[in-house]
């Protein structure tokens, strides 16, 4: 009779969630909203953190950062930020809008003409230089160059630039995933590499935005300034190649690709921003600022 109760208690559990999916999805969508705010609270917390240890003089062995000349004029960087932030936010209404038309209108019927236009225009002789290309990408490598270069700026006592890596970084992960789980667009059929997971916006495309972006950055900083252009520019075409690779391979639609490449642009062009004025003081961190600069005892 107990094993009875059980599975019926089950199948009554069953039958509510079935009856109540949509209030499911919001409340599942609410606390993943709230995971996100919270470990993007415990980012700045950290940040704030490390900034009042710096200015007490403490934790003096994490702390051997120098200024650069190398500034955009202005708030350019919060410009960027500003700019990517509403192409992202027009892309996901664009979605929202165009997911559930059938046939295919919209964004989506768009996605579908350039994702058979480029996917149709690759050569089967060029297909495994793509798929080795894309794993520029791919979730273990960037994880690895991420580890790598934190642990380098670590043993270098780069406080400030390794926060700025960790949150740039770990920021662009957390709202990748925030969005697919919202959006739940689904992949383009017939992928010519196997993908687990929704679609939009591309993973690989934010992720090498974000870190080949603050990998530019950091690079930038250490070489004359007749070499920061092409840093960057090579920076860009990484990212932008890495994109592309998404579409030909069909595993990505267009604008997921341009949603993550605006993602990851904004959050790292917002986090350099920051990490400017940290650095070179400016408004209310401008007192922190001053105190950072005093001797370590």
């Amino acid at each position: 009779m107990g094993v009875l109760a059980v599975v019926e208690s089950v199948v009554l559990l069953v039958q509510w969630v079935d009856g109540h999916t949509i209030w499911m999805l919001l409340l599942l969508l609410l606390l993943l909203l709230l995971l996100l705010l919270l470990l993007l609270l415990l980012l700045l917390l950290a940040a704030a953190c490390m900034l009042r240890w710096r200015a007490q003089g403490r934790a003096a062995w994490l702390w051997q950062d120098h200024s650069t000349d190398l500034r955009p004029g202005g708030n350019w960087l919060l410009a960027v930020a500003g700019l990517a932030a509403t192409a992202l936010a027009l892309l996901v209404v664009a979605v929202q809008q165009s997911q559930p038309l059938q046939p295919p209108q919209g964004l989506m019927a768009l996605d579908l003409k350039l994702q058979n236009a480029v996917s149709a225009g690759l050569p089967p002789s060029l297909q495994p230089l793509v798929r080795g290309w894309t794993m520029l990408g791919d979730l273990r490598v960037m994880g690895l160059l991420s580890l790598v270069l934190g642990l380098w700026l670590l043993w270098r006592r780069q406080g400030l630039q390794l926060l700025s890596w960790v949150v740039a970084v770990a920021g662009t992960g957390l709202w990748v995933r925030f969005l697919k789980v919202t959006l739940q667009r689904e992949r383009p059929l017939d992928g010519l590499v196997h993908e687990a997971g929704f679609s939009f916006p591309s993973g690989h495309s934010a992720g090498t935005a974000a870190i080949f972006g603050m990998l530019a950055w950091l690079v930038a900083r250490r070489l004359p300034p007749r070499w920061r252009a092409w840093v960057f520019a090579a920076a860009v075409l990484l990212a932008l190649s890495t994109g592309l690779s998404r579409v030909l391979l069909s595993v990505h639609h267009a604008s997921d690709v341009l949603a993550g490449l605006c993602l990851g642009l904004g959050w790292t062009a917002l986090v350099l921003w920051l990490t400017d004025r940290v650095e070179h003081g400016g408004g209310a961190l401008r007192a922190v600022q001053a105190e950072a600069q005093l001797p370590l005892r």
